[in-house]
């Protein structure tokens, strides 16, 4: 090891090798002025590095955190699946029966549009049935009215009336011809055909010796003859057997 130099040698002098005149140009710089006017680029800041999680000790408790959580997890999920299956039936059976009620009212529809024509058409038919019955029924109830009045004509001897006409012509018939019988003869007729006979044809029967009765049993327009000789029965029931007997001879009376 060297020793320090002594102060009182003196200082030496210092020798620096001089630079060339290339190496001292290359040096050398110019100095120019800070353009301040243009934008600075931003600073990029620098990246830190985070901390990494210091590593989970793999200890029982960790472990069974762990299980709880995974166990939370599948019960969760199938919680999930077992909600969505429920829905998605309850959505299904929601989803039929909705179609099925509107399945129904549309094939209701459609079969009462169809089948609405031929509703028209029987709807039409009955009426008509009907319309024919009511004509039929008019048709008869003439018919019978004309035969009624036919048959009352030929039994009485001119159409019905509502009064004692028929049955004073019948007897002024009967009082003009020839004497059927003799002795005490009687003339039967309707209590209420009875005053207007009396008023009408009492003395004619009275100068012939006819004696006037009235019978309950008979019909008004219609009389009885009686005699001692027989009997002469002018009755309606009767005429109508007559008359019936003559149009249907087979059918019992």
């Amino acid at each position: 090891m060297s020793n320090p130099p002594n102060p009182k040698d003196g200082f030496r002098k210092a020798v620096f090798p001089k630079a060339t005149i290339e190496e001292t140009n290359q040096q050398w710089q110019r100095w120019e002025m800070r353009d301040f006017s243009a934008p600075r680029k931003p600073k990029m800041p620098a990246f830190k590095m985070e901390p990494l999680p210091p590593a989970a000790e793999s200890t029982p408790a960790a472990i069974a955190q762990a299980e709880l959580e995974q166990l939370r997890e599948n019960a969760q999920m199938q919680g999930y699946q077992h909600g969505l299956q429920q829905g998605e039936k309850q959505g299904y059976d929601a989803g039929f029966q909705q179609g099925l009620n509107e399945g129904r009212s549309q094939g209701l529809q459609q079969a009462q549009t169809e089948q609405q024509p031929v509703l028209d058409h029987w709807r039409q038919l009955a009426q008509e049935f009907q319309h024919s019955l009511q004509a039929m029924d008019n048709v008869i109830a003439a018919r019978l009215m004309q035969m009624a009045l036919t048959a009352a004509k030929q039994i009485i001897g001119q159409s019905p009336v509502c009064d004692a006409s028929a049955v004073l012509q019948q007897i002024q018939h009967l009082i003009n011809q020839e004497p059927l019988f003799s002795g005490n003869l009687q003339l039967r007729v309707n209590p209420q055909d009875l005053p207007i006979i009396q008023q009408q044809l009492g003395v004619q029967l009275e100068q012939q010796g006819w004696r006037l009765l009235a019978d309950t049993q008979l019909h008004r327009g219609g009389c009885k003859i009686s005699a001692e000789g027989g009997e002469l029965d002018a009755s309606i029931a009767t005429r109508w057997q007559e008359l019936c007997k003559l149009a249907a001879p087979e059918l019992p009376l």
